[in-house]
């Protein structure tokens, strides 16, 4: 586009100064090209003005986002490793560990002629009849609990059946 064109669509848009306006007003009385190109884009103007453009329905939005949810969404990528990988790898870390188990122990000078110590310990001391006692009271009392709830689950469980 010229500068003629420019300052005429200036012009006729309405956004030019008051002293181009009177300007532009001059050139148009004055210069043939100023006025018929003038004429030109006052024709294209007053076309343009009169098409109408076509508006999408109300509901347009809607069904487009209808039919957008109604699409599969995409799903995430997932990279699938072979699980052979993994297992080697395991298996070379396995093997790594145990041979250097194997090396530490071929190169330790370690003897095996451990003996036990000797304890004195007499277990007629401290059980006597009334530990055994308290030892069977709190086994019965555990057991009866456990015998409770294993029946109170099996109850449960018959009842949510006839329902």
């Amino acid at each position: 586009m010229n500068t003629i064109e420019e300052q005429l669509w200036n012009y006729i848009d309405g956004n030019c100064t008051a002293e181009e306006k009177i300007e532009i007003e001059q050139k148009i009385a004055v210069n043939i090209q100023y006025h018929t190109t003038y004429q030109e884009l006052l024709a294209v103007h007053n076309e343009l003005n009169q098409l109408d453009f076509e508006e999408p329905s109300m509901s347009f939005t809607r069904n487009v986002m209808d039919k957008v949810n109604l699409e599969l969404k995409p799903v995430a990528l997932k990279t699938k490793i072979d699980n052979r990988i993994i297992y080697s790898i395991g298996a070379f870390f396995a093997l790594s560990i145990i041979g250097i188990f194997i090396y530490a122990i071929a190169k330790s000078n370690a003897s095996f002629d451990f003996k036990m110590p000797t304890i004195n310990f007499d277990a007629g001391k401290y059980v006597n009849a009334t530990t055994i006692q308290v030892f069977v009271l709190i086994d019965v009392a555990l057991g009866l609990l456990y015998l409770d709830s294993f029946l109170r689950k099996k109850n449960l469980k018959n009842a949510e059946k006839s329902k």
